[in-house]
């Protein structure tokens, strides 16, 4: 029989880990395409993917399953723009147009009902059970299985991308000694990646210079500027701006929960409130240490002005830009460099695939799924330029040669935060709330509004404490706290 090709269309661990307590990893056992169980259900998948980067790696992998099992595999890509509100509509209408969907982690809360618990379809497909879940999900990390579960513990799909952010930064350039004693000279401490808010500011004032000033000793031709910022009504406002909150203590949304962790609502307490409104006012003065098309950018914009010279670093940047942020390195003598973002708290997010409720073949989404997300599959992407998942993965690439710095430097940061971070998500509000894919657009308008100087930093925290109540009130499962 011929196999099926590949046709693509444009346009209690969880539980334990949500309630507090971090599993311990025992070592997985490697899953391959040959770990597969014939399926009976021969129904074509359909899988949503969000496009751009390098979402065309994943491509081959569906191929390869769809010659294994002899199932149809075809691919729709969306812009991230549109994707929320495209699957959205096909899953409240129960369509099945997808059998695999891309989820924003959180999206997770709200699509809960849409999709299928992975336990649910572990125990109905595998041979093993939910022991053979298990065994599969001990390379993963627990603050993303937890991004990817309901409030209440229950996984829905597994990540298998990341855009945990990162500091990206001009390496030559921060060891210069000519600059290294300029910098100790004006502020008494040494240069290096940013420690502290407070010293990314002075970097950013030291570093924003005119043509014809001096960096490493020769004449600028043109202005230069210290930071790249993504300021533009694009996610990516949002993003930054919540790296600076979480980094002290802060929430958008303070859940608040009862004696017995049970969550009854969200408030946003007057620490809240101080957190907020600094995190507004150092990003909106920041912006004057950033090109000025800063007002409009996202990621590509941002990581286009660092490669051509026109930035010393990206404070905080998605992983997934660190292979193109590489192209710096064109220009003569400069060196690309990466560190955990001020704070050790950024913006921490992934995608995952989660099974439809309404797919005709749950039982193909499941090994599916578990092929993509598989040790084996995200070695071998992660040597593509795959920002992957799995702890298993990512600590198995070689970092001794200079080429493999060029395509793993992003790894060490990313799993600073993850590190530092899996004990917060239970408290986020974007993985808590049922209606954070509404209240995601909302805050990118606040923040951007914020970054070109529309509000001031303190109007800004009360539009979005207004916005906030609500849009909770009227699309979440809970209520908002006085």
């Amino acid at each position: 029989m011929t196999s099926p090709t590949l046709t693509r269309k444009i346009s209690t661990f969880v539980l334990a880990v949500a309630m507090g307590a971090v599993p311990v990893a025992s070592p997985s056992v490697a899953f391959t395409l040959d770990d597969i169980p014939p399926i009976s259900n021969k129904n074509p998948l359909h899988v949503s993917l969000e496009a751009g980067g390098q979402a065309d790696t994943i491509l081959p992998y569906l191929q390869e399953f769809a010659e294994k099992t002899g199932i149809e595999v075809t691919a729709e890509q969306m812009l991230f723009a549109s994707l929320y509100s495209k699957v959205n509509v096909e899953l409240q209408s129960g369509t099945g147009a997808y059998d695999l969907v891309v989820t924003e982690t959180s999206w997770t809360n709200e699509w809960k009902d849409f999709l299928h618990p992975m336990r649910e379809l572990a125990r109905q497909y595998d041979p093993a059970g939910e022991a053979g879940l298990d065994e599969y999900l001990a390379g993963h990390d627990p603050g993303l299985l937890r991004m990817a579960s309901t409030r209440d513990g229950v996984l829905m799909g597994v990540p298998y991308y990341t855009y945990t952010m990162i500091m990206i930064y001009r390496k030559d350039v921060l060891e210069d000694p000519t600059e290294r004693a300029n910098f100790i000279k004006l502020h008494g401490y040494d240069l290096g990646p940013a420690d502290s808010w407070e010293e990314l500011r002075d970097q950013a004032e030291f570093f924003t210079r005119s043509k014809g000033d001096l960096l490493k000793g020769i004449p600028l031709e043109r202005d230069l500027y210290a930071l790249s910022l993504m300021g533009g009504r694009f996610p990516h406002v949002q993003d930054e701006i919540a790296a600076r909150i979480w980094s002290r203590g802060g929430h958008f949304a303070s859940p608040m929960r009862d004696r017995d962790g049970k969550l009854l609502g969200f408030k946003v307490t007057e620490r809240d409130r101080e957190i907020l409104e600094w995190a507004f006012r150092t990003y909106q003065e920041e912006m004057q240490f950033a090109p000025p098309d800063a007002q409009n950018a996202f990621w590509s914009e941002a990581t286009t002005a660092f490669n051509e010279g026109k930035t010393v670093m990206m404070p905080h940047m998605y992983n997934g830009l660190w292979s193109w942020a590489n192209d710096v390195e064109k220009i003569e003598g400069a060196e690309i460099a990466a560190a955990p973002v001020v704070g050790g708290r950024p913006y921490t997010g992934a995608f995952t695939f989660s099974p439809s409720r309404d797919s005709k073949n749950p039982e193909g989404a499941y090994w599916l799924q578990k092929w993509i997300g598989s040790q084996a599959s995200k070695k071998r992407m992660i040597a593509e330029g795959w920002v992957g998942v799995r702890h298993d993965a990512l600590t198995s690439a070689d970092f001794t040669s200079r080429d493999n710095h060029r395509n793993f430097g992003w790894i060490r940061p990313t799993m600073s935060a993850w590190e530092h971070q899996h004990g917060d998500v239970n408290d986020y509000l974007h993985f808590n709330s049922a209606a954070f894919g509404k209240l995601y657009e909302e805050l990118t308008r606040v923040c951007h509004e914020n970054a070109v100087g529309k509000r001031t930093p303190r109007e800004s925290v009360d539009e979005w404490v207004k916005t906030f109540a609500r849009i909770q009130e009227k699309f979440g499962e809970l209520p908002v706290l006085e």
